[in-house]
């Protein structure tokens, strides 16, 4: 049996850091970390242009078959995805508008996003900051480049309240909490929820 638990939440939150030190403490906890750069490349050796329909379409497509090739192959036990299926189905309906387009993506993807809701997370742990920190903890992070990050900002307001209509998700503001401490609290939630039993 296996029990998915999806980190979510703005760019430079600390999702990837979380899920480092959690399975580093729990011998029982498999981390799946995204990766989105086969993907990207595979997009850039067919030319397509996401601010397009057709190419937007098929990039999408392109993640969601990923996506649910990865979740059909996962371990037992409790598997915690950095990001996951919410956030790609997030993406393919809210860019568009981002970018100021009415693309019927619901209709354009219609099979594909049926089959990708069927791998819905057991529990979103939405790790919640405001503007401000996510881009001073971008700033500070050398590690990284984050090119797409302005435009990640654009769905942000959204991405919050889109996440909180699950009944799965549990929103923990990690604003002002330092890494031990933001451990800590998602340790309390996971030990309240019963699931580092499983």
């Amino acid at each position: 049996m296996t029990l998915i638990i999806s980190l979510q939440g703005g760019m430079a939150v600390g999702k990837t850091t979380l899920a480092r030190n959690l399975e580093k403490k729990y011998e029982n906890i498999h981390v799946l970390y995204e990766n989105p750069y086969p993907i990207v490349q595979k997009r850039k050796q067919l030319n397509l242009d996401i601010r397009k329909k057709d190419g937007f379409v098929h990039n999408q497509r392109l993640f969601i078959q990923a996506e649910i090739e990865r979740l059909k192959n996962l371990p037992e036990g409790i598997v915690l995805l950095d990001r996951g299926p919410e956030d790609i189905e997030f993406y393919t309906l809210h860019f568009p508008e981002s970018i100021g387009k009415n693309w019927n993506i619901e209709i354009e993807l219609d099979q594909e996003l049926k089959e990708l809701r069927n791998y819905r997370s057991d529990m979103i742990l939405y790790l919640d900051a405001s503007i401000d920190i996510l881009r001073e903890r971008k700033e500070s992070d050398e590690t990284r480049s984050r090119n797409s990050f302005e435009e990640q900002l654009k769905l942000y307001k959204q991405e919050k309240s889109w996440y909180q209509h699950f009944s799965s998700t549990v929103i923990l503001n990690v604003g002002f909490k330092t890494e031990q401490e933001v451990e800590e609290s998602v340790s309390e939630i996971l030990r309240t929820k019963n699931f580092l039993e499983f």
